[in-house]
């Protein structure tokens, strides 16, 4: 069904002249938005990298302590030797707690050809007949 003849030339009048002569106006463009998304995405792993790179994830050696070495001894237990000053302290470490096997001098740990030999053993027994007196 057609409007009326009427009715079309009002409908012209009420439209003003420039929305009629104007094409119509395209929204902002979406490629300054994806290349600014695909910039962010691409630094994510660059930074990660360059974070890694860098160590600073790893803790560093604090007010003179560090870990000299340590002995998984399960999923979450082991055994760690830290440097604290002029002495090297034997810890067990749990999920739960950090305990002090032994105190030993700096830089007397055994050989590793004595560690296969029962070296934890004797490292244990010499440390509680320390502890003991």
């Amino acid at each position: 069904m057609r409007p009326p003849r009427r009715i079309v030339p009002l409908l012209v009048l009420l439209l003003p002249p420039a929305a009629a002569a104007q094409p119509a106006v395209d929204g902002p463009s979406l490629l300054p938005l994806l290349l600014v998304l695909a910039l962010v995405l691409a630094l994510i792993p660059a930074s990660l990298w360059l974070l890694k790179r860098l160590g600073a994830g790893t803790p560093a050696a604090v007010a003179g302590m560090k870990v000299v070495a340590q002995l998984a001894l399960g999923p979450r237990e082991r055994l760690v030797v830290v440097e604290a000053g002029e002495r090297w302290l034997v810890l067990g470490v749990t999920a739960a707690s950090i305990n002090r096997v032994a105190t030993l001098p700096r830089g007397t740990l055994p050989a590793a050809g004595a560690a296969q030999g029962g070296g934890f053993a004797q490292l244990l027994s010499a440390a509680r007949r320390r502890h003991d007196g």
